[in-house]
């Protein structure tokens, strides 16, 4: 489980294990398909996370075009998406943090975390995350969040896993605000402007 720093549940938390042996990486746990809908002039979900050298899908489900980029990161990107095409296939070969906007669309972000190990999962509203068949082996836990105000926005601890207990991590930092997915044309103090 996954607490903020008033002890609450934090949900949209990216948490992932990396075993000591390197060897425990490589395991016959297929990779989770991971896609990237623009859906409402949004990213959704906001954040994405896919396992080294894995393919991220975007899908438009929008009725517009939408110029998805990323200029930062281990892989940039910049690519239109039109309404009527299916979706646009990537692969990631490298581990880090990937963000993401849309050139049409200039409010519009999202976020894509590469990961070397299958170990991965999103919190849930309850701040919980289950991992299952687990090798024995020391890991890193690694908490992650774009907004969190920790070095590379994460949070790690050592621990020996598999476990019979639950583990609890409080997180130590508090959170940038996330960014309004909304156009300013949106907004209503542009009336009548």
């Amino acid at each position: 489980m996954v607490l903020n720093a008033e002890g609450q549940p934090a949900q949209n938390m990216v948490v992932y294990l990396l075993p000591t042996n390197p060897a425990n990486i490589v395991t016959s746990i297929a990779p989770q398909k991971a896609e990237v809908h623009q859906k409402d002039k949004q990213f959704s979900p906001y954040i994405t996370v896919v396992q080294k050298d894995n393919d991220v899908a975007f899908v438009n489900e929008d009725d517009i075009t939408h110029h998805i980029f990323s200029a930062l990161g281990p892989k940039r990107f910049s690519f239109k998406l039109r309404h009527e095409q299916e979706q646009h296939v990537l692969r990631f070969e490298k581990i880090g943090h990937v963000s993401m906007g849309c050139n049409v669309h200039d409010w519009m972000s999202g976020h894509l975390l590469v990961v070397d190990t299958p170990f991965y999962a999103v919190t849930n509203v309850q701040g919980e995350v289950t991992f299952e068949h687990l090798p024995a082996d020391d890991f890193k836990l690694v908490v992650w969040h774009p907004q969190l105000t920790l070095p590379d926005n994460q949070q790690v601890k050592s621990l020996h896993l598999p476990s019979d207990n639950a583990i609890t991590i409080t997180l130590q930092a508090e959170f940038d605000s996330i960014p309004v997915q909304q156009s300013l044309d949106e907004f209503e103090f542009l009336e009548g402007y």
